[in-house]
Formats: structure tokens, C-alpha cells, sequence
């Protein structure tokens, strides 16, 4: 079953279980008061399904349409308890105060078991889309040991522990998982075939084993005191969103950036969770699309002018696009008021350095108070960046850098941003090695993603805007 159909499908168990718990609920509430059910269907009937959206939204906020295998069925119906539970609260404070206005308006009291009637319909809601959720499991687990929706992995190490692992994968089938292989990690192993799995290179070529063989999934099942080599590892495939995982006894080396997940029974270490909960992750999304909004249609005229401005300053184009690497390694557009030249780069790509001769007075101004970045709202509004994230580079300096510090790529877990914690406490970096120092901040960054840092660094952002303190 494609993801697609199976998000769909999640979306109308859920819409079922909301309108049949709604329904319950308001039966309740006809049985204990003097109205009919009858004579408010044609208002109840809208408002049980702008509710169902509203319930919708409620339960994307929480993460409850990621991918089914990503937690357990456990880890499913909690999340289904905080976010009914988080949903009912706010749906008694409204009909307390509907309750409220009611009694004010026309002087006839409403029982007080009618706001209470709040109860069973929480109770209704969570056991029905718990009930829906875990049906939907056993239909994908279903599936899934007939071969369909199942993932590609690589185990790195050919020893006896990599051995037993994908013994281990193969005799739970309902994992999903399917090994392709074996990957030497250099110098720690030599080529060899287990139960018909062959080695299919070392780590030195793992990006050609990933992309030739599809890969989902790395298990990483190899002792090595090569820290450099585990780096480059981690980078490669976050660099292009391929999960990991390590045996326990590894953890250490990971301490900090890792969550032990049980699977089938199989004790695996996820490498590089995503930095921010799904209900966190998503209001910073929220936020995001809300500001762009915001910038973009109140900041109307004045970019208007500024792009009239600049194409007199440079007769080019005023929206400068570059290439740059985003979430995932994925490549994208981004857009900036153009502040330079138009031969700026004739020779060659070059980092803009201090007191820059290609920089036109006009874009001189507008570097020093960021003005040059607005348009990159549009990037936000696509889904390409965040407002707040680590700055995206382009892939020709990229590839420098990650040559002397391979865990560079481990920026890609998350949106690049318009500003950033490196850009707040180091500015703009003139060349790889003061990229390499401004590293530092942004992994802090990632380490400590949270709703609260965001605003601080926009709160910090602002401040460089209004004092010119930009570059």
C-alpha cells in the first residue's frame, strides 16, 4: 500500500471515528435537555464537520500522520490520548462559554450534566480513533509480510554481531525491513556472504551502494575507533535521508544524538532522531507559513520599490537565484534581492568578503540591515526553508568543507533558515575556515532545537536589522 493511500485511508478512520463519537455526544445531550436533536440538525450537521477539520488539524499538530513504522502501536494510542485529551479541554472552555452566553441571552439554564457530556465524548473520541488506528496497523502489518510498503538496509560490519543482526531482521518479518547486504567498514572487516547476503563494498563507497541499491535504512553493527570514518558515515546518509541505526553497545559513541527504540524485539539504536517533537515541529511550520504571510503581503510595496531600486543600481534582474542545499541534501532555488554586480561571479563562485568591491552601494545598504534575504520568505512558503535554521550553503563550498569535517552534513536534519544561531553569534563567514568556526554554533543549534531558541534568534535577528549591524 503506497503512502499516499495509506494516509488517506488514516484520514477517513479518523474522520469516522470523529463524526461517530460527535454524534454519541450529542444524542447525550438531547437525552438531558428540553432540545431536539431534529430541530438543530441542519446547524449540527456543519458544525460536526468544520469540527472534524478542526480535530484534523488537532492530530496533525501531534504527529499522528508521519509514517506508521516510525513508533510503536504504544507510543500511537499515546500520542491519541494527548491530543483528544489537549482537544477536549479546549472544546469544554468553548462550551462552557457557549453555555455562558446562552443562559445570558435568554434566561433559561442549561444543566449543568450537559457541559459535563464533554467527558464521553472525550471518552467516545480516544477508544474509537484507537480502535480505527490499531485496525489500520494490522491491515499495513498484513501487507507488509506479503511484501508490500517493506524497506531497503545495508548492515555496515561483517562480523559475527553483523551476522546475527540480519539473522535477527530475517526472522521478523513484520519488521519491514529487507537486507540487501553487507558494507566492510574499511580496514575493520573483509568481503563475505551470510545466508546468501553478499558484501556489497566498503564504506568508501557507501553513497554508490545507497543509491544503487535504493537504501532506507543503515545498521551500523561494527566496532571501529576510527571516530572520522562513523562521522563521514552519519553524514552520508543524512545528507540524503537515509535512517539509522546502531546496536546498543555502540551507543556511547553516539551519547546525545541517539533514542533506543525496541522493534519486534530487536534492541536498535536510532541515530539522529528529528531535533524537535512532532507537535513542536509543527508549530514552528505553522509559524513559519503565518510570518512569510505576514512579511510578504504587508511588505508589499516596500519590496516593490527595492526591486525598482535595484534594477536601476544594476540593470539586472533584482531576484538573484542560487543553487543551494537544503534539508535532506535535497538541491533548491533560493531567492535574494540582488545586492551585487551581475558579473559578480564571472570567474568563479566567491564568498562575499568585507568591504566587498562587487557589492553595490544599494546592496551594501541592504546587507547591513538583511533586507537582501526578504525574498526568501517565498523559499519558506514552499516548504524549502524555515525562518529560523542552520544558513544554507551552496554545493561547491559544501563539498570543501565536509572534506575536513564530515559531521558538516548533519545540518541537513533540518530546514536551513533566513537566520540563524551562527549568523546571530558569528555573522557571515568570508571563507571555509570561518565556516568551519561558525559550524560550532549551529550544531549547538540543532543539539538544542526548541520553540524558545527560535524566538530568541529572531528576537537577536531583529535587533542586527533595526542597528545595521548585518554584513
Amino acid at each position: 500500500m503506497s503512502k499516499p493511500v495509506q494516509l488517506v485511508l488514516t484520514l477517513l478512520i479518523d474522520a469516522v471515528a470523529l463524526n461517530a463519537a460527535f454524534l454519541v455526544y450529542y444524542k447525550f445531550r438531547e437525552q438531558i435537555s428540553v432540545f431536539a436533536f431534529s430541530e438543530y440538525a441542519p446547524m449540527a450537521v456543519p458544525a460536526m464537520l468544520l469540527l472534524c477539520l478542526l480535530w484534523l488539524l488537532i492530530f496533525w499538530l501531534f504527529g499522528l500522520y508521519r509514517a506508521w513504522h516510525i513508533g510503536s502501536r504504544y507510543d500511537e494510542v499515546v500520542v491519541i490520548f494527548q491530543a483528544v485529551t489537549f482537544g477536549a479541554v479546549m472544546l469544554f472552555v468553548l462550551i462552557f462559554a457557549d453555555d455562558m452566553s446562552f443562559e445570558a441571552s435568554t434566561g433559561i439554564e442549561r444543566p449543568y450534566s450537559m457541559r459535563f457530556a464533554i467527558v464521553i465524548y472525550w471518552g467516545m473520541l480516544f477508544l474509537l480513533a484507537a480502535a480505527g488506528r490499531l485496525i489500520l496497523r494490522g491491515v499495513l502489518r498484513r501487507q507488509v509480510l506479503q511484501g508490500f510498503g517493506r524497506r531497503n538496509a545495508v548492515i555496515i560490519g561483517t562480523d559475527a554481531r553483523a551476522k546475527k543482526l540480519s539473522d535477527d531482521i530475517a526472522r521478523y518479518a513484520a519488521m519491514g525491513m529487507d537486507v540487501r547486504g553487507f558494507v566492510s567498514a574499511n580496514g575493520t572487516g573483509k568481503a563475505m556472504s551470510h545466508n546468501g547476503l553478499p558484501t556489497l563494498g566498503h564504506t568508501s563507497n557507501l553513497i554508490k551502494i545507497l543509491e544503487a541499491h535504493k537504501i532506507d535504512e543503515v545498521l551500523i553493527a561494527v566496532n571501529t575507533e576510527h571516530h572520522d570514518e562513523l562521522m563521514q558515515i552519519i553524514g552520508q546518509c543524512e545528507s540524503r535521508g537515509v535512517g539509522m541505526k546502531v546496536l546498543p553497545d555502540m551507543y556511547d559513541i553516539f551519547s546525545g544524538a541517539a533514542r533506543l527504540s525496541h522493534i519486534y524485539g530487536i534492541a536498535l539504536v536510532d541515530i539522529g532522531p528529528q531535533p524537535l517533537s512532532p507537535l513542536a515541529e509543527n508549530l514552528k511550520r505553522l509559524f513559519d507559513i503565518a510570518l512569510s504571510l505576514a512579511v510578504l503581503i504587508i511588505g508589499l510595496p516596500v519590496w516593490l520599490v527595492i526591486m525598482f531600486v535595484v534594477w536601476i543600481d544594476t540593470r539586472a534582474s533584482p531576484i538573484y537565484r542560487q543553487t543551494r542545499v537544503g534539508k535532506g541534501g535535497s538541491h533548491f532555488t533560493i531567492y535574494k534581492f540582488r545586492s551585487m554586480r551581475a558579473d559578480a561571479e564571472s570567474s568563479g563562485p566567491q564568498l562575499t568578503q568585507k568591504n566587498d568591491a562587487r557589492v553595490t552601494k544599494f546592496g551594501g545598504f541592504m546587507r547591513k540591515v538583511r533586507l537582501d534575504e526578504f525574498p526568501q520568505f517565498f523559499n519558506v512558503l514552499k516548504g524549502e526553508m524555515s525562518v529560523v535554521g542552520p544558513r544554507p550553503e551552496r554545493p561547491h563550498f559544501i563539498d570543501q568543507i565536509v572534506r575536513h569535517a564530515p559531521h558538516y552534513t548533519r545540518l541537513h536534519r533540518v530546514r536551513p533558515g533566513i537566520t540563524s544561531w551562527g549568523q546571530v553569534k558569528y555573522g557571515y563567514a568570508q571563507n571555509t575556515e570561518e565556516m568551519l568556526e561558525r559550524l560550532k554554533y549551529d550544531l549547538f543549534y540543532i543539539e538544542n532545537m526548541s520553540l524558545r531558541l527560535d524566538f530568541k534568534i529572531l528576537f537577536a535577528t531583529i535587533y542586527v536589522v533595526f542597528t545595521g549591524r548585518g554584513q
